[in-house]
């Protein structure tokens, strides 16, 4: 059989793609992972609230994210420095500690 040169192109084509997926893209701006784009420090009222996410910092994201999804699916990205937000977390972790205590 013949050599080909396209099999050898090939073959340095998907060489090339598997070593560059094994390179870790740290410090990749456009490679960021973050889930928030923008964040707000307005305060969302907590009736509206379907769920809060606190993701933080790793590998994904170099910074915290607070997510709130609310009763109408809108996600909204919550400045974690903000102080009504800094409540509530504070709030809802008394509560689990409660929670938990009474379960015992």
């Amino acid at each position: 059989m013949p050599f080909k040169p396209h099999y050898l192109l090939v073959a340095l084509t998907l060489c090339w793609f598997v070593t560059l997926q094994a390179f870790p893209m740290i410090g990749c701006a456009a490679c960021s992972k973050c889930r928030c784009i923008r964040t707000s420090s307005d305060f969302i009222s907590p009736r509206l609230y379907h769920k809060i996410e606190i993701l933080t910092p790793g590998a994904h994201c170099r910074q915290t994210e607070i997510i709130i999804t609310k009763k109408d699916k809108a996600t909204v990205c919550v400045t974690p420095d903000a102080r009504w937000i800094k409540k509530v977390i504070s709030k809802l972790q008394s509560n689990n500690k409660k929670k938990r205590s009474a379960d015992v």
